[in-house]
């Protein structure tokens, strides 16, 4: 009789769920792997000094989504490693932005002035430039409602609360009557689902994509 299989735990069970998201696509393992990952994931932040370790908790996670493929499972460390990675590059892009912004700026005052009479043409070009970006955010926007008419009642009534009503997670999550962590993984997942349904969408649309 074979001895009874013993559960990993730690940086190894955060591997073997990883690779099974990346195999199968599941969002149970999904969920799975973000309750397990994610406060050693926040100590491992908050350590380094992050200013806001939960927004870059978000920001890593919606990455390891997208890559999922990208993963390669050769050790126990392999997704604290993986993850860790992410997580810094996205800091550091971070950085680099913060950086440049006031160079930008100053760029942007030593330029010189636009003259206010600008030529027919010019205004013309511009008047359809606006018009098309107008257009543009329409259909954005006629994709997000139906990507969000998709969703569950939950998820749309957290989507409600927190990006309409402007409820901190913490209202949002005593409103709903689920945890705070919860409400996070219901609002990252609900977001997904959007984004990837108006990328679908979006690519879909021969215009828009031969423009983009």
């Amino acid at each position: 009789m074979s001895s009874p299989a013993v559960l990993s735990s730690g940086p190894e069970l955060e591997t073997q769920l990883m690779a099974r998201f990346r195999d199968r696509a599941e969002p149970r393992v999904f969920d799975a792997l973000y309750r397990v990952a994610a406060p050693a994931f926040l100590a491992w932040a908050r350590a380094r000094g992050v200013h806001e370790p939960e927004e870059l908790l978000q920001d890593t996670f919606v990455n390891i989504y997208r890559y999922a493929k990208s993963f390669r499972d050769e050790a126990a460390m392999s997704f604290r490693n993986w993850s860790h990675g992410i997580a810094i590059n996205l800091l550091r892009r971070a950085a680099l932005r913060k950086a440049r912004k006031p160079t930008l700026q100053l760029e942007e005052q030593v330029c010189e002035p636009c003259d206010p009479k600008r030529g027919p043409d010019e205004q013309l070009v511009r008047e359809q430039e606006a018009e098309e970006l107008r257009a543009a955010w329409l259909i954005v926007l006629a994709l997000y409602r139906e990507a969000a008419a998709g969703l569950g009642e939950r998820d749309r009534a957290a989507l409600d609360a927190v990006e309409v009503r402007g409820l901190s997670y913490a209202q949002a999550a005593a409103e709903l009557g689920v945890g705070l962590s919860n409400l996070k993984m219901i609002l990252f997942r609900a977001r997904v689902r959007i984004r990837d349904h108006i990328q679908m969408r979006l690519h879909a649309m021969p215009a828009l994509r031969c423009a983009g």
